[in-house]
């Protein structure tokens, strides 16, 4: 079993369980921020890391989702990429969306993060431990 461990990271007056992780496609390397969110169904990303990640987007699978926006759903485009946490990385379905903000971090979910960790949060110790299920 791998473990990990993270702190949260403190964004204005606020701390939040962002974590770096590494999106890989063949080649191409991306290291960036996501949020750790118990509450998404999905991983998610800006739809710019495409063209970082070489990957053409009319392939894609455009797909709609909530949560992001208020009144509407979300649109965006389902592709797999190598999810990476420290060396440890695996095949993941990520959306490709533009109603995420592109200067921040990205967010990983249910299906595709957390079906691959055992994940603890303590808010109070502001400590982040994934568990590998490998």
């Amino acid at each position: 079993m791998i473990k990990h461990r993270f702190k949260y990271q403190k964004y204005g007056q606020f701390y939040r369980p962002v974590i770096p992780v590494t999106l890989r496609n063949g080649s191409k390397v991306f290291r960036y921020l996501a949020l750790i969110d118990s509450g998404a169904d999905q991983n998610i990303f800006h739809s710019n890391l495409t063209e970082i990640l070489k990957l053409d987007i009319t392939k894609l699978k455009p797909y709609s989702f909530t949560g992001i926006k208020r009144e509407s759903s979300s649109k965006g485009y389902l592709g797999i990429v190598e999810l990476g946490i420290g060396n440890e990385f695996f095949d993941a379905p990520v959306i490709f969306s533009d109603d995420i903000s592109d200067n921040g971090y990205g967010i990983v979910g249910q299906f595709g993060f957390f079906s691959h960790f055992k994940v603890k949060i303590d808010y109070q110790g502001k400590d982040i431990e994934l568990k590998s299920f490998k």
